[in-house]
């Protein structure tokens, strides 16, 4: 076709009215039509948003959705319209998915958004919702997916520090003016209290109150609450590392260990890092080795 052919074309179209859907919207509208024949092959009637997610919630629950910054705990099965398994986590495990509400955003925020803790939920998400134009396994590109969730528990991040007290195996911890939970656990009343200006070495190891699928040092998928641990060295009282961590590495003598809790204000606060997310409560075990 020349390109005057191509030009009268798009100028016929132009004076009827016509216009040629992009791919996009074809496949928003292909996505639709399959939920809908997905629906009615099965009898089924679900809630639509404005986005294009149908949704239907089995609730008992009295408690409240989620606000920015809550923890939320859930079990979830993925699969395609066509029975086709994608993900899931594991019950038999002990293998749950936790995000921090409010803080990033995946094919989970929308569904999780309309539940309260103890609901189970099935959603069928459009594309656009989901992978998009991705390929994720056996997900092809603009594939609807059936998320069936089930929301486990909804914590404030003050429900948190309390879980992670449990958790971490605290026993009447001191508790500071900034909210840092702390607690020795190896004392040495010989060693050297730290000084300002001085440098300090320490060994630590740092948790999230939840774990998370990740990979160990050979590569191998695990699922651990860990996010760090090694040795570092920083000058008391020159702010070099995050407040709460220093308030607790400066509670200790050299040779002492102790173990402490960190809001996130006193932690990488609401923005988090590129490990933690924004809103996390932290958890170390502190470890002083030498302060000169």
């Amino acid at each position: 076709m020349s390109k005057y052919l191509v030009l009268f074309f798009a100028l016929a179209l132009a004076i009827s009215g016509c216009s040629v859907e992009n791919p996009v919207e074809q496949e928003v509208a292909k996505n639709n039509a399959d939920i809908q024949n997905y629906l009615k092959q099965r009898n089924l009637t679900y809630q639509r948003t404005a986005d294009g997610m149908y949704y239907s919630i089995t609730s008992t629950a009295t408690t409240s959705t989620p606000s920015v910054a809550d923890l939320v705990t859930l079990h979830y099965k993925l699969s395609l319209l066509d029975g086709t398994f994608v993900d899931s986590t594991s019950k038999v495990a002990s293998q749950s998915k936790s995000i921090v509400f409010g803080v990033s955003q995946s094919l989970f925020t929308l569904p999780v958004s309309f539940m309260k803790a103890g609901d189970k939920g099935t959603f069928l998400l459009p594309s656009s919702l989901a992978f998009g134009a991705n390929t994720f396994g056996n997900v092809p590109a603009y594939a609807v997916i059936k998320a069936e969730v089930e929301v486990v528990s909804i914590q404030s991040p003050a429900d948190q520090i309390t879980s992670m007290q449990t958790l971490y195996g605290f026993s009447a911890p001191e508790k500071t003016t900034s909210g840092l939970v702390f607690q020795k656990t190896l004392e040495n009343p010989a060693g050297a209290a730290i000084l300002t200006g001085q440098l300090v070495k320490v060994n630590y190891t740092g948790r999230l109150g939840y774990g998370y699928i990740q990979t160990d040092a050979t590569n191998k998928v695990v699922y651990d609450s860990k996010f760090g641990s090694g040795t570092l060295t920083f000058t008391a009282g020159a702010g070099q590392l995050i407040a709460g961590f220093e308030e607790a590495a400066l509670k200790l003598k050299v040779g002492e260990k102790g173990k402490a809790i960190l809001p996130y204000t006193i932690a990488y606060g609401a923005s988090g890092n590129s490990t933690i997310p924004g809103y996390s409560p932290l958890y170390f075990e502190i470890e002083v080795v030498s302060a000169q």
